[in-house]
């Protein structure tokens, strides 16, 4: 919850301008406008001739009206939350699918085939490093049975030390090709059709496999300066080819 404290802080403002806008319709006691009432109730005495004005009430509405609209459009539009300097990337070939030979040794007769293995990118778009980078699975759609990642680290690439957070340097590449990679899926293809799915999630021992079927990911990384980026991305198998991997929106929220 450490990178939503700001978004509250940065909404304290709408909750004002609502509440002058509820103020300027009801009142606490009878008088000539509502405005009157409510700075007679708060201990204000003299008030001016315009501020008693019955349309006063009206003008007050409106000018909060059009403000909370203003704010709410400058917090929440996309273009306001694609100022941070985290951000998620997919693109086709090697590092995002890399293929090797592999072993499923999940069953008794061990099974030779191919092991594919599906990546995403993390950008840093700022000249400074960014600090104790987190990715999480935060959703599965279709959640298969028994399937208990949500909520847990994503591996990072060649990891083989179970590491939860890490750096991610300034992003020169315009590839992309020096950017953090973080293993989402593996895919094993055997032969005669035989197929298993793994999300690379920590620890490893829980990655049991899940039906090769389609599914809604959403994933989000996040630093210790309150950088945010998520992802909602797409698992597409198909009869012919191997699965896509794909991008489907991506939201990156400025840090402190």
């Amino acid at each position: 919850m450490r990178v939503y404290w700001k978004w509250v802080i940065k909404s304290v403002p709408n909750l004002g301008l609502g509440f002058l806008m509820l103020a300027s319709t009801v009142t606490p006691r009878q008088t000539r406008s509502n405005v009157e009432a409510w700075l007679i109730y708060f201990g204000i005495e003299n008030v001016p001739p315009w501020l008693a004005n019955k349309s006063t009430d009206t003008w007050v509405f409106w000018i909060a009206f059009v403000g909370f609209c203003v704010w709410a459009i400058h917090l929440y539009t996309r273009t306001n939350l694609r100022n941070g300097k985290l951000s998620i990337m997919i693109r086709e070939g090697e590092p995002w699918v890399q293929v090797n030979p592999g072993v499923d040794q999940s069953q008794a007769a061990h099974t030779s085939g191919w092991l594919y293995t599906y990546r995403i990118a993390l950008v840093n778009s700022d000249d400074s490093t960014l600090r104790n980078v987190e990715v999480k699975l935060t959703s599965l759609e279709k959640k298969p049975q028994n399937f208990h990642a949500i909520g847990s680290h994503l591996i990072l690439r060649h990891d083989r030390a179970g590491t939860t957070n890490f750096n991610v340097y300034p992003t020169k590449d315009p590839q992309f090709m020096d950017a953090i990679f973080v293993d989402v899926f593996r895919f094993f293809l055997g032969p005669e059709g035989y197929s298993f799915l793994n999300v690379t999630s920590l620890p490893e021992d829980i990655n049991r496999h899940i039906p090769v079927d389609s599914y809604d990911v959403k994933i989000m990384a996040t630093s210790e300066s309150g950088e945010m980026a998520i992802a909602d991305m797409a698992f597409i198998p198909h009869p012919d080819q191997i699965p896509d991997f794909r991008l489907l929106k991506m939201q990156s929220f400025p840090g402190r």
